[in-house]
């Protein structure tokens, strides 16, 4: 095989980026963050529990994440 020759693997991945708007349970304020996805790994009922593991290290706390806003970038 030809080191230089195109490889035969498929493309990534088309990534949706979002930004979200969302309340943390117990805090004051509303708070916005972006969010990528990749099909086939997360898809939008994951933001909460993306959202969540981002704040604490734990995607279990996604119940303490209300979503205000979501809008694609």
């Amino acid at each position: 095989m030809d080191e230089h020759a195109p490889s035969a693997c498929a493309p990534p991945p088309e990534r949706t980026t979002y930004r979200v708007t969302y309340t943390v349970a117990g805090a004051p304020g509303v708070r916005w963050t972006d969010v990528t996805l990749l099909p086939g790994y997360s898809q939008e009922s994951d933001i909460p529990a993306l959202v969540a593991a981002r704040l604490t290290g734990r995607p279990a706390d996604r119940g303490r994440i209300t979503l205000v806003g979501l809008r694609a970038l």
